[in-house]
């Protein structure tokens, strides 16, 4: 039953081509206490979702305007902070796969019973509240850099193989409740794939509380984690909820945990362990039931190794674990983030549309040392400057422009005579001979060594051709 004690009743807009089932489903839900608008194809909607405030949208997929989820992905690309709930009555695995990609809260099959939509809408409702309030708590931070314009997406974006083997993994690890570590280079959403993982997950009805271990004070980490009562040290004027307590029942998201310094290391394993805390200033315990993700962009068992970072701690960190893949292996995938950028970011620049070929080409080629923050960076930098229609290489920030971040840290000898040549001759020459040693790296195969730069098979052809370099030769050299 929606809850108008305190707030005005949720608007619902469903949306169905079926005449009866809107028809049935919005009484049952204006019974229930929520405001219902009725629509019955794609387009209808989007028209609602810009005219006038709507806290949760009911959709079926295959009706007109949304056989290719047109308004699935309308809703992560403008509508963000509306949920998407779907019910349908032809499930496909494609569907359901895409569809979670592309941030749904719930995937529902008709028929349905109305008690389970019911409980499906007010859990919706309660994440999104949740989701609303944990923006103001202290220490949260941003949500991911994927995705910092728009914090309440909570879709991948990306279609390469890398990014379709995380996808399944989150999947699977989302259905299990172990401890994950997420590890990857800075820069490629990492708490984004943790918010992914907790709103697909059986938690997803309690908070997300992230916590960034670079943030907290060796001093406070104890009261600001666990709490304290009124009194128990200077400055207690009042109780305090701790973070992990906000997070009982749903996910605590530890980030940047190989920053935690040693000495509170075994605090946070007594938690993990024992699933209790005491708050500054109790003699009890108090119970938890939250899950564990942390994220570091260090490699822990060399940290372990080093001394650095407890070896039992570890090991009940990641009990799972993913390792996120760096923008330069993810091929074209850096084309459709950076015209996600370009539409999220455009308000700044209205009038821009899109990239030139150049420019797209240009990022294709750029190494993205930064990875998906880097690239957003560099749009919302082109945005700015841009005085044209479209993005050209020109606008782009000059490291990127003059292609420098194109040489891998492969090692290769630098050609001879280097020194003696001008700039952008000398910057052919290194490019060419880097081509080259990946090409005997990798003796000849073209897929193997665009994966390793990170350039589509495309792009490196093109540099094969600019320098008059052929393949095969390095294939006979086997």
């Amino acid at each position: 039953m929606n809850d108008q004690t305190d707030r005005p009743p949720a608007r619902i807009l469903l949306a169905d081509d079926e005449p009866l089932y809107l028809q049935a489903t919005s009484q049952l839900l204006r019974k229930a206490g929520y405001d219902c608008e009725c629509v019955a194809d794609a387009d209808a909607a989007i028209a609602v979702l810009r005219d006038r405030p709507v806290d949760l949208v009911l959709t079926d997929l295959n009706m007109p305007g949304n056989l290719k989820l047109e308004l699935l992905q309308a809703g992560r690309e403008h509508f963000p902070r509306v949920p998407l709930v779907v019910v349908t009555g032809v499930p496909s695995l494609p569907t359901a796969i895409e569809s979670v990609r592309l941030g749904i809260a719930d995937y529902l099959i008709k028929p349905v019973k109305f008690e389970v939509l019911l409980k499906s809408i007010e859990r919706t409702l309660a994440a999104k509240r949740a989701a609303a309030a944990s923006d103001d708590s202290e220490l949260a931070g941003d949500l991911p850099e994927v995705i910092a314009s728009d914090p309440q997406i909570h879709g991948i974006i990306g279609s390469s193989e890398p990014i379709r083997n995380l996808l399944e993994m989150i999947t699977r690890v989302a259905a299990s409740d172990s401890n994950v570590l997420i590890s990857g280079e800075s820069g490629t959403g990492k708490e984004l794939v943790a918010a992914a993982i907790h709103r697909i997950s059986h938690r997803r009805d309690f908070p997300l509380q992230i916590i960034d271990c670079t943030a907290i004070p060796e001093t406070l980490f104890e009261s600001l984690l666990f709490g304290h009562v009124k009194g128990s040290f200077t400055g207690a004027t009042d109780d305090r909820q701790g973070l992990l307590q906000r997070s009982d029942g749903g996910t605590a998201f530890f980030d940047e945990i190989g920053e935690l310094p040693m000495t509170l290391q075994p605090k946070l394993l007594r938690v993990i362990q024992e699933q209790t805390f005491v708050p500054v200033g109790k003699s009890q315990a108090t119970q938890l039931n939250t899950r564990f993700i942390s994220a570091t962009n260090r490699n822990l068992l060399k940290e372990v190794e080093a001394g650095r970072f407890r070896r039992d701690l570890f090991y009940r960190l990641s009990v799972l674990h993913l390792e996120l893949p760096p923008l330069r292996s993810r091929g074209d995938d850096v084309i459709q983030l950076a015209q996600h950028f370009l539409q999220t970011l455009r308000t700044v620049n209205p009038h821009v549309e899109g990239f030139t070929d150049d420019c797209l080409e240009r990022l294709r080629q750029y190494r993205w040392p930064g990875n998906i923050r880097e690239l957003r960076n560099a749009v919302e930098s082109a945005l700015a400057l841009c005085t044209t229609r479209r993005i050209d290489v020109a606008d782009l920030p000059d490291w990127i422009a003059d292609d420098q971040a194109i040489i891998d840290e492969t090692s290769f000898s630098p050609p001879a005579g280097v020194i003696a040549m001008s700039r952008s001759e000398a910057r052919g020459s290194i490019d060419r001979s880097y081509v080259e040693a990946l090409l005997r790296e990798y003796r000849g195969n073209i897929s193997g060594a665009a994966r390793h730069a990170g350039l589509s098979r495309q792009s490196l052809h093109k540099l094969l051709n600019k320098y008059e370099i052929s393949a095969a030769r390095f294939r006979e050299q086997r």
